[in-house]
């Protein structure tokens, strides 16, 4: 019984370890673009796609995919990347 305990805290702790780091990998996307759209000179249109793009890109990731595996994540990175 003892054994069985430790491993399911175990486990209950792996998943969370897992889950965090997927909120911390959109955490530090979300603020690499706000942090460009406050700086950059931009017009409403580049501005529009951005924020449509990182709305979708937040959809995938609460749907569990990982930032670094969405394309519209990719998009945007590269977008804030060549201003």
């Amino acid at each position: 019984m003892k054994i069985l305990s430790i491993l399911t805290l175990s486990i209950s702790l792996i998943g969370t370890q897992i889950l965090a780091s997927g909120c911390s990998e959109m955490a530090a996307f979300n603020t690499k673009v706000n942090n460009f759209l406050e700086t950059a000179n931009l017009n409403n249109e580049t501005k529009s796609k951005i924020n449509k793009l990182s709305k979708d890109c937040k959809y995938m990731h609460d749907m569990g995919m990982e930032v670094n595996t969405i394309d519209s994540c990719k998009k945007v990175m590269s977008m804030v990347e060549i201003y």
